[in-house]
């Protein structure tokens, strides 16, 4: 049976991402699979409670095991046409006891605290969303990935 709905059948996939920033003001960043940098976080899994990704997903990307407390301060949705789907980034400022070191944790390539300004006019649209949570929430996103 066709559906009735106005829109088409979609997956999306959730994603959390952490803005933490260091003692002069950098945000921790990192790269995934190439050289481009992004935020730590990454995928909800079924069942897990936002505190529970977030944990989860610091540890793996940046090697943080401590406290942290966490507030959401904007949603993201992007269209991945190379995906075929849809991804909603949820951001979160992240309030650690210390801020962690810049460890790369097993699923990323490297790990840095960046001075996120930087990514205003990169061609990657990534880092354009670096951008645009950490230091101008009014930016527009134009690079295409």
């Amino acid at each position: 049976m066709k559906s009735s709905s106005k829109y088409p059948e979609a997956f999306y996939r959730v994603s959390l991402k952490a803005v933490i920033r260091n003692e002069r003001g950098k945000v921790l960043c990192v790269q995934e699979g190439s050289e481009v940098w992004s935020l730590p976080g990454g995928g909800m899994d079924h069942g897990e409670t936002e505190h529970e990704a977030l944990a989860r997903e610091l540890k793996e990307e940046v090697a943080y095991e401590g406290n942290f407390t966490f507030r959401p301060i904007g949603l993201e949705p992007r269209y991945l046409p190379w995906r075929h789907a849809y991804l909603l980034w949820i951001v979160y400022e992240i309030d650690c006891e210390t801020p962690p070191p810049a460890t790369r944790g097993v699923d990323v390539l490297a790990v840095a605290y960046r001075d996120t300004a930087k990514f205003r006019d990169s061609i990657n649209m990534a880092e354009q969303l670096v951008y645009k949570w950490t230091v101008d929430r009014s930016h527009v996103v134009t690079a295409a990935e």
